[in-house]
């Protein structure tokens, strides 16, 4: 009341009410200022600055260079489940994390008003990255593993080495766990009692699930991070010239996304079939391709195909189920990966004169435009299969859009296959992303919003009521920032400042300063915590129950020579080859065999199982640092 009065008073006095009132600007300029430069300053502090040794149980090994991620159970329900999933962290390196902050960085530098990280930061991660190269082929490449590998002298092969998460089941296997069991039992905790009993009980699933071949997601992270040194390499010379050596052979990337990109309709049956997970989302997409007489080609998650996982899987390189499978977040990444090196000048700009490549790059990119526009086939735990935040993702994908509407400031897009995934993303960002994030708005008072995902939402009180701790909320409300603001404005390069389109609407402009202003408020009010990633299998509706129409044992390669003359290893082969009919598929979903598979979505606190999942807090403030960034130079031209 005390507001429209005032607003009345100015207008009966001819003056103008929003030149009087202080703008978003005027109100939270400073703060804005004074918060990025301590997110700045702890994202700083959080890079690891020694190589550290791993000392039994409590330290844990660690290599300069990168940034802390935690591997964690997503334990929920009553309070000694929520206990159990503050206390419980593993250390684990991995390349994504590191080389996702240090984009982060250098983002927030050259679109945003953040403080400019010394050459020394960056080059730092990106020398830590360089042991992240499969080592398993005999040249250079940039086809990139999510952890470090360890050679085995028997198989003489590398393979993937998470080297905390193994010591620590080392550690756990000589603990007398049933001793420890016991005695939480009679304290009360049989939930955690039992939980103990069956990751135990697991580890050797755990450890196996460890050897995982390169994948397109941190290869395409990593052709990303390359293509932005090289549009600040005048600021980082010495980072731009380490990512250079350490990535020789851009084409092999290339190459790779050509062998390895799923093919429904192919005739080889390496890579004509699919996790029976992924099919189940994305079916609907295929079935109108085909009905179009399109052919299809998409980004896969892994690089391996089904003969590889003869040869490699005895040796310890396979894929998960032994199956290929295609996330929207690793698509996404791969389309901006094209697109950034492309326009940035790394990669050759005769690229996409490649048939096989153009039809992967605009596959994928009307792949992620349906999944946004049918709000992932209402399976966002299947098509988000390894980073469950739909948040995320948005933001995974603006950044495509956002760098071809910056390269069109310049002039023409140097293919028109560009253009259309432009207009094809663009739609479904301005329209069914942008609403879907303002649906999901939070208010906080009249001036805040913010946005909540699951973490720390399905806990239950004595009373088993919900309780609701908001532990990725941080996070989330980053997220819709950098999503929202990435797609509504263009860097102007002569300005230097975001400049918002002329077109964006008012509820847009007012989400993104209400949740800003709720992260300047709040910022170390809440954890910082994430899942930016997760194992695959995350409850019932995530195992691989799904309908498949190929089911074959293929004898595995002796894994070395003394192992020949004896019965190899079987690899069964499970999942959806080519493309059938919905009516095919329907009497799929009808057999006995397949009946138990879900059909329905209820989010991950609607169902009681735990899972593994990767939490960086120092990613959580990077994010935030963007986005508060980014918002603070963001203007009206």
């Amino acid at each position: 009341m005390a507001t429209q009065l005032l607003r009345h008073l100015l207008i009966l006095a001819g003056l103008s009410v929003a030149s009087s009132l202080p703008t978003f600007s005027e109100k939270y300029g400073d703060l804005i200022h004074t918060r990025v430069g301590e997110l700045f300053r702890r994202v700083e502090a959080m890079q690891v600055k020694n190589d550290e040794p791993f000392i039994p149980p409590l330290h844990w090994e660690k290599h300069k260079g990168m940034y802390e991620s935690d591997v964690k159970f997503y334990f929920h329900g009553h309070l000694d489940l929520y206990l159990f999933r503050e206390v419980f962290k593993v250390y684990d390196d991995n390349m994504f994390n590191t080389a996702w902050i240090t984009q982060c960085l250098l983002e927030a530098y050259m679109y945003g008003n953040s403080p400019k990280p010394s050459d020394e930061q960056i080059f730092s991660s990106i020398k830590s990255i360089k042991e992240y190269h499969n080592k398993n082929l005999n040249y250079s490449n940039s086809l990139m593993t999510f952890w470090p590998q360890q050679y085995n002298e028997t198989t003489k092969t590398w393979v993937s080495y998470p080297v905390n998460l193994h010591k620590f089941f080392e550690l756990a296997g000589d603990f007398n766990a049933t001793f420890l069991e016991t005695i939480l039992k009679d304290l009360g905790f049989a939930d955690i009692a039992s939980i103990m009993e069956r990751l135990m009980n697991t580890r050797n699933g755990y450890l196996r699930a460890f050897l995982i071949p390169p994948d397109f997601d941190d290869t395409f992270v990593n052709v990303g991070l390359g293509s932005l040194l090289t549009e600040a390499a005048a600021d980082f010379p010495q980072s731009h010239q380490q990512w250079l050596s350490q990535n020789t052979n851009l084409t092999s990337v290339f190459d790779g996304l050509k062998k390895y990109a799923y093919r429904p309709l192919s005739k080889d049956d390496a890579i004509n079939t699919i996790d029976c997970r992924t099919y189940f989302y994305i079916r609907h997409f295929l079935e109108k391709q085909v009905d179009d007489k399109q052919d299809i080609a998409l980004v896969p998650t892994w690089i391996q195909d089904l003969n590889e996982v003869q040869t490699m899987g005895p040796k310890g390189v396979d894929m998960p189920f032994n199956m290929n499978n295609v996330d929207a977040t690793v698509a996404a990444n791969g389309v901006f990966g094209i697109t950034s090196s492309i326009l940035s000048g790394l990669a050759d700009r005769k690229l996409l004169q490649d048939p096989e490549l153009m039809q992967i790059y605009l596959n994928t990119s009307n792949l992620l435009a349906h999944m946004i526009n049918y709000n992932f086939s209402s399976r966002p735990d299947l098509a988000l299969l390894y980073y469950p935040s739909a948040f995320e993702f948005y933001w995974f994908v603006a950044r495509t859009y956002a760098e071809l509407q910056r390269s069109t400031k310049k002039g023409p897009l140097p293919y028109p296959v560009m253009d259309i995934v432009r207009e094809s993303l663009g739609e479904a960002l301005r329209g069914t992303m942008t609403q879907a994030i303002l649906n999901s708005s939070i208010p906080n008072g009249d001036s805040q919003v913010y946005f909540d995902d699951f973490l720390g939402d399905g806990d239950l009180d004595s009373n088993n009521q919900t309780v609701i701790r908001g532990e990725d909320r941080l996070f989330t409300t980053a997220m819709a920032i950098n999503a929202l603001i990435t797609t509504w404005t263009t860097f102007d390069i002569n300005s230097r400042h975001l400049v918002w389109e002329k077109d964006v609407s008012k509820e847009v402009r007012e989400t993104v300063e209400k949740a800003a202003a709720y992260l300047v408020h709040n910022m170390f009010s809440f954890k910082p915590w994430n899942a930016f990633f997760s194992g695959s299998v995350k409850g019932i509706t995530t195992f691989p129950l799904y309908p498949v129409n190929r089911v074959s044992i293929k004898a595995r390669e002796a894994a070395n020579s003394a192992n020949k003359g004896t019965t190899p290893d079987a690899v069964p082969i499970y999942g959806m080859q080519g493309v059938i009919t919905e009516s095919a598929y329907q009497e799929l979903l009808k057999e006995k065999r397949f009946i138990n598979a879900p059909l329905d979505f209820h989010g991950y606190n609607g169902y009681p199982d735990y899972w593994p999942f990767w939490c960086s807090e120092a990613y959580t403030y990077v994010t935030s640092m963007l986005a508060l960034a980014k918002v603070s130079n963001s203007v009206d031209l």
